[in-house]
C-alpha cells in the first residue's frame, strides 16, 4: 500500500562549489556547519578546520567518507577537492587493470575512461551515505575554461567548467542540489570619454543559475548571484552537529547483532542508511548471522575485506551494489555452505 505526500520535505544538502584559485573556496566550505574536512589536496593546512587524515589511496577516502556518515560528530562532509580525488580514482583504475595510461585500460578505444566513470560514482554514493545519516556533504573543486560548442549552433566560445574529466563531471553535477560557481567581479564605468574602467577592487562573486558562461543550478529559490559568503545562503543550509539519536551503550555506528534472531528485534532510526536497513531485512528473513555474512564475504574472490571485517566497517556502496543486489546468490552459497559442514548425527 502507498501513500502520497505533499509539501516540501527538508534534508540535508549536496552542494558542490567550484571556482578560480584563491577566490576563497576552502574558507566558504569551512563555515558550514560541524564541518569535517576530507582534505586530499592538503590545502586546508593554514586553515583553523576539523580534518580528517589526507587519505592516500582511493580506498582510504572512501572509508573516511563512510566513517563520518556514522560519526555523531560531523555535521557537513568537505571533499576538498573533487579534482584531487579523481587522480586517487584515475590512480585505483589503472593499479586494477595494470595500466599505466587511461587511454590503455580495457584495450583502449575511451574504455578507460568508461571504467573510471563507473568507480568514480562510489565516491558519489559515499556521499548519498552521510546525507542518509542527516549530514550535509559538500564537495569543493577547481575550474578550468574550455572551449564549447554547441552541436546546433555555429561557432564556439569558452566557458568556466568544473576540472574533471568529460565522464566524470556530469555524475557529480547531476548529484548534487547546489552547484556554485565562485569567481571574481570587477565593476565597470563609463569615464568621461565613454570608454569602460575598472572601479574599486574585484568583488568575489558565487552564481546560482546556468548561464552560457558557467555551469550552475539551485533547487532553492537563490537569486543568480550572490556574495560569496557563507551569511548569503546560510538561512538555507539544515545544521545538523553532535548526536543526531542517542542510542543506549553504541554509537551512530552500524549495529548488527549476533544472531538472525536478534535481528528482528532492532530498532531502525533516521541515521540508519536504507542500504543497511535492507541487509537486516534479508538476513532476518533468511536467518542468516553477521558472522556468516562476514565469513562469506572474506572468503569471496575479489571482496576488498577480510573475514576479521565487521559489516560496520564495509562501504555503504559495496553493501547495496554486492551484498543488497546480489543476495539471492550470497544467501544461497552461505546456506549451502553450511548444509555441507553440518556434523553428520549418529543413531
Amino acid at each position: 500500500m502507498y501513500s502520497i505526500s505533499r509539501g516540501a520535505a527538508p534534508k540535508p544538502l549536496k552542494c558542490v562549489v567550484y571556482g578560480a584559485e584563491g577566490v576563497g573556496k576552502t574558507t566558504f566550505a569551512a563555515q558550514w556547519p560541524g564541518a569535517v574536512f576530507i582534505d586530499v589536496e592538503d590545502g586546508s593546512g593554514h586553515y583553523d578546520v576539523a580534518r580528517m587524515p589526507r587519505p592516500q589511496t582511493w580506498g582510504e577516502l572512501l572509508d573516511e567518507i563512510t566513517w563520518c556518515a556514522m560519526s555523531p560528530d560531523v555535521g557537513t562532509v568537505v571533499v576538498d577537492t573533487v579534482d584531487a580525488a579523481e587522480a586517487l580514482c584515475i590512480r585505483h583504475v589503472l593499479d586494477e587493470h595494470d595500466a599505466r595510461g587511461i587511454e590503455q585500460v580495457g584495450g583502449g578505444y575511451g574504455k578507460g575512461y568508461t571504467y573510471l566513470a563507473e568507480e568514480f560514482r562510489r565516491l558519489t554514493d559515499a556521499l548519498d551515505g552521510c546525507v542518509a545519516n542527516g549530514k550535509n556533504a559538500l564537495i569543493v573543486a577547481h575550474a578550468q575554461i574550455k572551449k564549447f560548442e554547441q552541436p546546433d549552433e555555429m561557432g564556439a566560445y569558452d566557458r568556466w567548467e568544473l576540472k574533471l574529466q568529460k565522464k566524470c563531471a556530469p555524475i557529480v553535477k547531476e548529484w548534487c542540489d547546489l552547484l556554485l560557481f565562485a569567481n571574481y567581479k570587477t565593476d565597470l564605468v563609463k569615464d568621461e570619454n565613454g570608454k569602460y574602467r575598472p572601479s574599486g577592487g574585484k568583488r568575489r562573486v558565487m552564481y546560482a543559475s546556468h548561464t552560457a558562461a558557467y555551469d550552475a543550478k539551485n533547487r532553492l529559490g537563490l537569486p543568480d548571484e550572490l556574495p560569496f559568503e557563507f551569511d548569503a545562503i546560510r538561512d538555507k543550509v539544515p545544521t545538523f552537529t553532535g548526536a543526531l539519536v542517542e542510542q543506549p551503550e553504541q554509537t551512530n555506528a552500524v549495529a548488527v547483532q549476533d544472531s538472525a534472531a536478534d535481528l528482528s528485534n532492532l530498532t531502525y532510526t533516521d541515521v540508519t542508511p536504507p542500504e543497511i536497513k535492507s541487509l537486516w531485512e534479508l538476513m532476518d528473513m533468511d536467518g542468516i548471522t553477521k558472522e556468516q555474512v562476514m565469513r562469506a564475504v572474506g572468503e569471496g574472490q575479489n571482496n576488498p575485506y577480510t573475514v576479521e571485517t565487521t559489516i560496520g566497517e564495509y562501504d555503504i556502496g559495496f553493501i547495496r551494489d554486492v551484498l543488497v543486489a546480489h543476495w539471492g546468490q550470497i544467501s544461497k552459497g552461505i546456506k549451502e555452505k553450511a548444509a555441507y559442514e553440518a556434523p553428520i548425527p549418529f543413531d
